[in-house]
């Protein structure tokens, strides 16, 4: 027996997710240990507890589907559980009051963070058997998988208790079995392909926009491009439906809408409402569309380097020359997965961040990965080193981008702003803060702060030693701070000039434009940033500059504090 076949190790996919679970492994523990965690939308620690409570409490409803939320409470029933025996009393200001604690949540906060590494290694995983069924080769696979590997906003995500990363496991998953239905000629493969896309759904919502048009679609280029394929139209429809029903009824019992059917119409209401309306980036009109468009399309380039581009383009050659008409019928998913999305969601919501074109760039992560198999069969062994240089254009620096992601995790500003807080502002000395918690660092012990906003602190998430005030900024003059500290995040909706947006073909979104129109607020932000209120900047905690390049994403990374203090 080959031992050296029998290794582990020597496997290339296998290597492959090892590397990339090495790319992944800082941000467990990045802005930890604290009571809240850095990454901004994240569901833990402080959300998936609530949540699954909410989704199903009579009248109630949370942001997101329970799904995730359910898996994580189950695997941190024993945090939770020993937290809610320690409660003084089962009275929810007492039961907050102990949740809140450091130990705590660092614990639901790693957790949550391990389980979504954890899946975003289960996409490579899959990523990997719809190469190797497009292409009919293990080594596609392997390339299909390193090409997603190597996506600097999948990195990101892949470090983050966001459900960016849980939906994708479970919609790449459906997509599997659907290429699988489709290559293999199995309409029964339909079935769990339509569950999967159902599980994705009830983790988050936007996963719907994957699979609404790219399903049937899909489907029909299969029964045209495939002859044996028309036969099995009664099958292909007949399975379909029954995946589809199942998949309906499975949402509606995950989702709570069997159960909590007042607070699930709540919920949709609010999806459809301001849950986006109020965060739509782009106006809606033929122009605004047309941005939409280009922006996803420019989003390739926050995920890749220019370089993976013709490789996309030789994996969607690749895929439509494939041997076997089932397979170049099954080709098109990816594809059409992709123009679903953008359609679905992005066009209908108006909105372009990283996590919204994400679903995009894994699908050319797909294609390219072809791509590259497709090339080194073309050039052959003779031609190895052409093949070499054309694969490290694009992956050296595809992987520098990763290693940024994580570089900025480790150089965090507010890890320098925590450092100077220490050693410049003494215990008696009042310090000022404004944002959430997601953009504060973690504040030293003893010192006085209060948080100032306008809305009132039963609007906030609470922070252990932190005083909450609901006050306008501009009494800052009453209030008498010795230091305010602020992020570059929160000041920046107030100082945003809609001319910068106007010049990238986008508008305000109502959320920015409510900002804007609070003058007072506004007037006080620039006031305090042009030095005209008797504070001076006296320290600002920047990104690391030098090596590695800024890394914006999701507003939680490469984002400056600064911190005034009182001149008087």
């Amino acid at each position: 027996m080959n031992l050296a076949r029998r290794a582990p190790w020597r496997d290339p996919l296998t290597a492959l997710l090892v590397v990339a679970l090495g790319l992944r492994l800082v941000g467990l523990t990045w802005g930890l240990p604290a009571s809240d965690g850095w990454d901004d939308d994240g569901v833990a620690p402080r959300d998936f507890l609530v949540g699954v409570v909410d989704t199903y409490a009579w009248g109630h409803h949370a942001t997101y589907p329970p799904l995730q939320m359910v898996l994580l409470t189950i695997a941190t029933a024993p945090v939770w559980i020993s937290a809610l025996l320690r409660a003084p009393s089962l009275a929810p200001a007492a039961v907050v009051g102990t949740f809140i604690q450091v130990p705590t949540m660092t614990a639901l906060a790693v957790v949550a963070r391990s389980a979504t590494l954890a899946m975003s290694l289960g996409i490579l995983w899959n990523a990997a058997k719809i190469g190797e069924t497009l292409r009919g080769s293990r080594r596609a696979g392997v390339w299909a998988a390193s090409c997603c590997a190597v996506n600097a906003i999948f990195t990101y995500y892949s470090q983050t208790s966001n459900l960016d990363v849980p939906y994708l496991f479970w919609a790449v998953l459906a997509i599997r079995r659907l290429v699988q239905a489709i290559a293999g000629r199995e309409p029964r493969s339909l079935r769990s392909a339509m569950l999967f896309a159902a599980l994705a759904v009830c983790t988050k919502d936007q996963a719907y926009a994957l699979f609404l048009l790219s399903v049937p679609i899909a489907l029909g280029a299969w029964v045209l491009v495939d002859p044996p394929a028309r036969p099995l139209g009664r099958s292909i429809a007949a399975n379909l439906a029954a995946g589809a029903v199942a998949g309906f009824a499975l949402a509606l019992v995950v989702d709570g809408a069997l159960f909590n059917p007042t607070g699930f119409a709540a919920r949709v209401h609010f999806l459809v409402g301001s849950a986006s309306q109020d965060h739509a980036m782009y106006t809606a009109s033929a122009a605004g569309y047309a941005h939409v468009v280009r922006d996803v399309a420019l989003g390739l380039g926050r995920s890749y380097p220019l370089a993976v581009a013709p490789l996309v383009l030789v994996g969607l050659a690749a895929s439509w020359r494939a041997s076997g008409s089932a397979r170049r019928a099954a080709g098109l998913v990816p594809a059409l997965v992709a123009v679903s999305f953008t359609l679905a969601f992005d066009v209908a919501a108006r909105r372009t961040e990283d996590r919204f074109v994400l679903p995009q760039t894994l699908m050319c992560g797909l294609y390219a990965g072809i791509g590259c198999d497709a090339l080194q069969t073309w050039l052959g062994p003779r031609r190895l080193g052409v093949f070499a240089a054309a694969v490290a254009l694009a992956f050296v620096p595809a992987i520098y981008r990763c290693a940024a992601v994580d570089a900025a995790m480790l150089f965090d500003p507010r890890y320098d702003a925590e450092r100077w807080l220490r050693e410049h502002v003494e215990p008696d000395a009042r310090l000022e803060v404004y944002d959430n918690n997601a953009h504060l660092p973690r504040l030293p012990p003893g010192i006085a702060a209060e948080r100032v906003d306008v809305t009132a602190p039963s609007a906030r998430s609470p922070m252990p030693g932190l005083t909450e005030i609901c006050d306008r900024f501009s009494n800052v003059g009453a209030r008498d701070p010795r230091f305010i500290l602020v992020s570059q995040f929160w000041a920046y909706k107030y100082l945003l000039e809609p001319k910068v947006l106007a010049d990238l073909g986008r508008a305000l979104s109502p959320q920015q434009e409510a900002a804007r129109l609070d003058s007072d607020s506004t007037r006080y932000f620039r006031d305090l940033h042009e030095s005209r209120l008797g504070y001076r900047l006296v320290h600002v905690a920047s990104p690391a500059t030098g090596f590695w390049p800024i890394v914006d994403i999701h507003a939680s990374l490469d984002r400056e504090i600064w911190i005034y203090e009182r001149e008087r």
